[in-house]
């Protein structure tokens, strides 16, 4: 008896040190977005428009603690980022379905068009190349925001 006793507080006080707000402040909250440019850099390959990209990367770059203290309010910006995020996974399944309508190979991935290519197909390609680049800066952004959110900013 005395050994599960001491077996449950062990587990009791190493329950209590995970998830105390100590344990918690500990944990790191990304400064910038950069830890995603090698995956934005292969999304890229099917993006064509270079102020998106120029943006994008500047966009990883920005420090996130910054943008917190310019916005209107943590909450707030998580709530424009959900409906961001939704939005742009719309813009990413109809560019999807649109281009593997019109594509010779509808079952294989999405290949991305040369420079020149103005068709409808490259350019819903790209459409789709571009909203899955915005959705995986706004989800990173978004996680970034909860992790400052449990650290309690406002």
């Amino acid at each position: 008896m005395t050994r599960l006793f001491s077996m449950t507080m062990c587990l009791g006080v190493l329950a209590l040190a995970l998830f105390s707000p100590a344990a918690q402040a500990e944990e790191q909250c990304p400064e910038t977005l950069s830890h995603l440019s090698e995956e934005m850099d292969a999304l890229f390959k099917g993006v064509h428009v270079k102020e998106f990209k120029r943006t994008m990367r500047s966009v990883l770059q920005a420090s996130i603690p910054r943008a917190i203290r310019r916005a209107d309010g943590i909450k707030a910006q998580m709530a424009f980022l959900r409906k961001e995020i939704q939005h742009q996974v719309r813009v990413e399944k109809s560019a999807d379905f649109i281009a593997r309508d019109v594509s010779d190979n509808p079952d294989g991935p999405l290949k991305p068009c040369k420079r020149p290519e103005e068709t409808g197909y490259c350019n819903t390609v790209e459409r789709y190349y571009m909203a899955k680049a915005a959705n995986l800066a706004n989800r990173a952004f978004l996680k970034a925001l909860e992790c400052y959110q449990r650290q309690g900013y406002q």
